[in-house]
C-alpha cells in the first residue's frame, strides 16, 4: 500500500513532483512486495556496469540474492530482469551485499550468516549472467569490498573459520582465483567498515575509531600516512571516496545529524577541512542532534557528491566552491516518511554510467532509475587522457566561467582554445602545467550562450570536449 501511494505521490501532479525531486526526474522504479524482508529491509546495494556496446546493466542485491537487469536505452524506462542468484546461505538475512567490477566479472560479498565471495562473468550480457565461483577461501563474510587496478580489499571480513580480519587484500592476477598478499590487523582499531583506494591510497573508515589512510604501495608492508581520530561532528565513519584529480575526499558519517564531511587533501601530510553539509528535506529544527537525517553512502563525480541518504533518497550537492556546497538535485525515494528515525529509505546510488542516469536503491522500495542528465547533476565531463593524465572540465553547461583540472605525470606548456561549433578560435590562452595537480580558471563572460568545443594542447596529450555557455 505504500509503494502504491508513494507511486500517486509521484504522478498525481506537477507540485507533488517538485516535492519529491529536484532536477533528477524518476525514470522507473523496479520493486516486488512478494519478496521476503527483515526489520524493513528487502533490497541493499546498488552497483551498475555497462560493456563495450553501449549496453549498460543494473545490480541489486537483496535479503536472499544478487539481481541483474537491463536498463539500455528505452529499458531505462522499464527494467527488464535477466538473472537473479541466490546467496550461498540461502536462509540468512543477507542484509548486507557489496559488489564491484573488474573487467568484464563481477565479485560479490554478503556479512551474515555462512556466505562467501561469489564472481560473476558479465561478458554473455545481455543475453545472461554466469556464476563462475562460489567460495570461502579468502572470506567467508564481509562487509564491503573495493578494487583497483588488480587488487581487492576486502573490509570487515572472517575467513572461513570465522577468524575476524580488518583490511585483506588480494590479487586479481586471476581473476578468477583472487590470492591474498596481505592482511591488516593493527592496535589501532579492530575493524574497517569500508575502504576507498586512489593510487595505492587507501582511505580507511573505521566506524567509531574515525578514519585512517595508509600507503599501500607495498601492500606486505603498508604504512600509516594519515589518521581523522578528533573531527567536527563526529560519529560512525562510514564510507568515503576521493575526487578524480585527488584534491577532495568526502566521507559519511553513520550517525543522526551528522554531516558530510568535505576535506581538501591536495597535501595530505595537512587535510583542510573545507566544509560540513548534509540532508534536511524535512526540516528538522535540530538537525545536529539525535532527530536528523543520516547520509549513507558517498561517491564524486567532478565536483558533484553524490550521497544516499536514510530516509531522503539520492541527493546531489553541488562543491564546486567547496566552502559552500550547494544541493543542486535529488530525489526522494521515501517521500512519505515524516522522520529521521531508525534506518529506511536509500542505501546506495550510482553515477558512472555513460548515460549519466543515475542509480538508486531503496530499502523497502528496490531499484531507482533517474535522469542524470541535467546541468545540475551532470554538469561535468570526465575524461582519462593517455599516459595517466586526469582532466576534469567543471561546471559544464556553466555560465561565465569554468575550472579546467588536471592532474599530470609530467610538467608541460598548455594551449587551451574554445572554438564556435564552425571552428572558428573565439578564445585561446597559454599556461603551465606542473606535475601533479592543477586548476586553471577560464573566464568566457564574453561568449554568448551556445555550444562550443574545448580544445587542450599539452606535450604529452590532446584533449577535446563540448562545452556549453548556459545563463
Amino acid at each position: 500500500m505504500k509503494k502504491l501511494l508513494v507511486l500517486l505521490c509521484l504522478i498525481s501532479s506537477l507540485s507533488s513532483l517538485a516535492q519529491v525531486q529536484l532536477n533528477m526526474p524518476l525514470l522507473s522504479n523496479w520493486d516486488n512486495d512478494q519478496l521476503p524482508a527483515y526489520n524493513n529491509i528487502s533490497f541493499n546495494e546498488i552497483w551498475g556496469y555497462s560493456d563495450n556496446s553501449g549496453n549498460e546493466f543494473a545490480i541489486l542485491g537483496s535479503l536472499r540474492g544478487t539481481r541483474f537487469f537491463d536498463i539500455t536505452g528505452a529499458l531505462a524506462s522499464n527494467p527488464a530482469p535477466i538473472s537473479y542468484f541466490v546467496g550461498r546461505d540461502t536462509a540468512a538475512n543477507g542484509v548486507n551485499r557489496d559488489y564491484k567490477t573488474y573487467g568484464h566479472y563481477l565479485y560479490g560479498v554478503c556479512d551474515q550468516g555462512n556466505a562467501s565471495l561469489q564472481i560473476f562473468d558479465l561478458s554473455s550480457l545481455p543475453a545472461g549472467v554466469v556464476k563462475v565461483s562460489d567460495n570461502q577461501n579468502i572470506v567467508k563474510t564481509c562487509h564491503t569490498i573495493f578494487i583497483e587496478h588488480d587488487r581487492i580489499y576486502f573490509s570487515g571480513s572472517r575467513d572461513s573459520s570465522g577468524t575476524p580480519h580488518a583490511l585483506v587484500v588480494a590479487s586479481l592476477a586471476d581473476p578468477l582465483n583472487p590470492t591474498v598478499i596481505s592482511v591488516l590487523d593493527p592496535p589501532a582499531f579492530s575493524y574497517v567498515h569500508a575502504a576507498f583506494v586512489r593510487n595505492d591510497t587507501v582511505f580507511l573508515s573505521c566506524g567509531n575509531a574515525g578514519m585512517f589512510v595508509y600507503d599501500y604501495r607495498d601492500p606486505a608492508h603498508p604504512q600509516l600516512i594519515q589518521s581523522f581520530t578528533n573531527y567536527d561532528q563526529q560519529g560512525y565513519n562510514h564510507s568515503a571516496w576521493v575526487s578524480e584529480d585527488g584534491q577532495y575526499l568526502v566521507f559519511t558519517d553513520e550517525t543522526h545529524g551528522s554531516g558530510v564531511k568535505l576535506y581538501d587533501i591536495s597535501d595530505l601530510s595537512n587535510p583542510i577541512l573545507k566544509s560540513i553539509f548534509r540532508s534536511n528535506l524535512l526540516g528538522i529544527a535540530d538537525s545536529l542532534g539525535a532527530a536528523g537525517s543520516i547520509a549513507h553512502n558517498p561517491y564524486i563525480m567532478g565536483r558533484k557528491a553524490f550521497v544516499s541518504y536514510y530516509h531522503d533518497g539520492v541527493q546531489v550537492f553541488d562543491f564546486t566552491d567547496p566552502r559552500h556546497p550547494v544541493r543542486s538535485a535529488y530525489f526522494d525515494t521515501e517521500p512519505l516518511n515524516d522522520n529521521y528515525a531508525g534506518y529506511g529509505g536509500a542505501w546506495g546510488v550510482y553515477p558512472f554510467l555513460p548515460s549519466h542516469h543515475i542509480l538508486g536503491s531503496d530499502l523497502l522500495n528496490g531499484l531507482y532509475v533517474l535522469d542524470g542528465n541535467s546541468p545540475s547533476v551532470l554538469g561535468v565531463e570526465n575524461t582519462i587522457l593517455e599516459r595517466g593524465n586526469r582532466v576534469i572540465v567543471y561546471p559544464n553547461p556553466s555560465s561565465d566561467s569554468f575550472y579546467f583540472s588536471a592532474n599530470m605525470e609530467q610538467a608541460g606548456e598548455l594551449q587551451l582554445s574554445i572554438l564556435s561549433m564552425s571552428g572558428a578560435t573565439v578564445l585561446h590562452q597559454t599556461h603551465s602545467l606542473e606535475t601533479g595537480s592543477n586548476v586553471i580558471h577560464v573566464n568566457c563572460e564574453g561568449l554568448a550562450n551556445g555550444m562550443y568545443y574545448l580544445q587542450a594542447k599539452g606535450g604529452s596529450f590532446t584533449f577535446t570536449d563540448k562545452i556549453v555557455m548556459l545563463r
